[in-house]
């Protein structure tokens, strides 16, 4: 196989240094940002405790790690405080039962009562899933879909008139689909392990051999996704604005990052991505089935890439 366009495609991009900036920057920000927001701490409730209630203030309910606990008495601003934000809850007691006021946390209030009335523990021993991997995939994936997009630039450059040439010289349209795929691979499966090694081990995030293979495989489906936006539409801004409408919005409705409770999800790959991240985190026993799945989206993607490039060529 003749790598004209593989090569070609390397050389133009050492020759357009913004491509390379804009490359190692968004991928180097992007996980930069999700490395930060996964290990944000919580910050504790802050619960106003009246003096009926005092006796609480001595109580294991003070060493809780989710809580902070402050006396405060009745004034001018005791409503005030709770509208705006300044305490997350209010506790008294009469005639025997604790009294919960709440304005912005329901659920706070409920697990509140369900403690200090009923004696019931809600989710407080239940261990917390650890969502780290999860959001950084999904969140990685949305950008190494649109970065793919914009490195097929070289590819819509071709379709000017050079492209011609290129099939002059012998190259299929096999080989010309799959080196521009391969091209963009690299390039996206080189800068995002790049930059989950440099950034990654600063936020106390462990590397792993699953995570490097993980990354590559979306890298290998993000360059199929911009591979065959490329060939269905006429020009490089109607793939990005299009494209980019796409990643959010499927994004969006996989369920990636918070369940949707439709079924349409599990036709969406950034479902199978979010659930790689869940193995990851420990949070589920296997990840065969999430591969396949990635996989066979990325295959698809090529296929159709073919099938369209077939289509154009005969067409011109």
């Amino acid at each position: 196989m003749r790598l004209t366009i593989l090569n070609n495609s390397f050389v133009r991009l050492l020759k357009s240094k913004t491509y390379i900036f804009i490359s190692v920057a968004l991928i180097l920000v992007t996980v930069a940002a999700t490395g930060f927001v996964v290990n944000m701490k919580i910050p504790k409730a802050e619960i106003g405790v009246t003096q009926s209630a005092a006796s609480l203030l001595h109580t294991n309910l003070v060493n809780n790690k989710e809580l902070h606990l402050t006396e405060i008495k009745k004034n001018n601003d005791y409503y005030q405080n709770l509208i705006l934000g300044k305490f997350d809850a209010y506790i008294s007691k009469e005639k025997g039962k604790y009294e919960i006021v709440t304005v912005r946390n329901a659920s706070l209030g409920e697990k509140l009562n369900q403690y200090l009335n009923n004696g019931k523990v809600a989710g407080e021993n239940k261990k917390r899933d650890k969502n780290d991997f999860k959001v950084i995939l999904t969140v990685l994936t949305m950008s190494l879909m649109i970065l793919s997009l914009i490195l097929y630039k070289f590819y819509f450059d071709d379709r000017e008139g050079i492209d011609k040439r290129i099939y002059l010289s012998g190259i299929t349209n096999l080989s010309y689909v799959i080196q521009y795929f391969v091209f963009n691979f690299l390039i996206l499966g080189g800068v995002v392990i790049l930059g989950a090694i440099i950034i990654l081990p600063i936020f106390d995030i462990s590397l792993s051999w699953n995570l490097v293979v993980f990354l590559l495989l979306i890298a290998g489906f993000s360059a199929s996704f911009g591979m065959m936006l490329s060939t269905i539409t006429r020009k490089n801004q109607g793939a990005l604005l299009i494209g980019t409408m796409l990643t959010v919005l499927t994004m969006l409705l996989s369920g990636a990052l918070f369940d949707t409770g439709n079924d349409s999800q599990y036709l969406l790959p950034q479902h199978y991505i979010s659930n790689i991240g869940k193995f990851l985190d420990g949070n589920s026993a296997t990840v065969t089935r999430d591969t396949l799945a990635v996989v066979t989206y990325t295959v698809l993607f090529i296929i159709v890439s073919l099938s369209m490039q077939n289509n154009r060529r005969e067409q011109a």
